[in-house]
């Protein structure tokens, strides 16, 4: 005989044979029907997800002190000036830069004064926020650069330091001061501007 002989006689008698299927289909389609528990856990999982979700942003809608507008608008300045480096004219000469500050009502000792913290003034703009006039100053620090917005007491904050790592306020008798920074402890800065200012 032949292998090709052979494969045809394989062939038939493999054909030939009837094999019950029923038991098998009829098991398939049984769980095909049947809900499943792991997808009624998952919808519940992500139930307990969107609940948890919601229950923060109406945290921090209700109970979270919202940060003023005016450093929402310091914090973008800074982004747009200094983290992506627009182009403005700025003053770096100290002694243009305290008459700029007298000028706007904001004691040329308070620049000095922040220099005293171990942070260094690198350049000074006008900056309008808001519709307000503020006196911007660069201070940098282990090459992070911060951003010092000052003017005269406006009544925005009250006398403590309030903020978080990258934006912080407060106010004196003699000034108004947001700080601000991109991955760097503005709170700090802050702080230690408070002590002095």
């Amino acid at each position: 005989m032949t292998d090709d002989e052979l494969d045809q006689r394989v062939r038939a008698a493999v054909l030939s044979e009837q094999i019950d299927t029923a038991r098998l289909e009829h098991s398939i389609r049984a769980r095909i029907r049947r809900p499943r528990a792991p997808r009624r856990a998952f919808v519940a999982a992500a139930g307990v997800v969107l609940a948890a979700a919601g229950g923060l942003a109406a945290y921090r809608t209700f109970f979270r002190p919202q940060v003023p507008l005016i450093c929402v608008a310091a914090a973008q300045d800074h982004q747009r000036e200094i983290v992506n480096g627009e182009p403005r004219p700025w003053l770096s000469d100290i002694s243009a830069i305290q008459s700029l500050a007298e000028k706007q009502g904001v004691p040329a000792s308070a620049v000095t004064a922040l220099g005293t913290t171990g942070y260094r003034l690198e350049r000074a703009r006008l900056c309008f926020l808001k519709k307000q006039i503020f006196l911007h100053l660069v201070y940098t620090k282990n090459n992070a650069e911060y951003s010092v917005y000052l003017r005269r007491p406006s009544g925005l904050f009250n006398d403590s330091v309030r903020g978080e790592e990258t934006l912080a306020y407060f106010e004196t008798s003699r000034v108004t001061a947001v700080f601000a920074s991109h991955g760097a402890d503005a709170l700090a800065f802050a702080r230690a501007g408070a002590r002095v200012l």
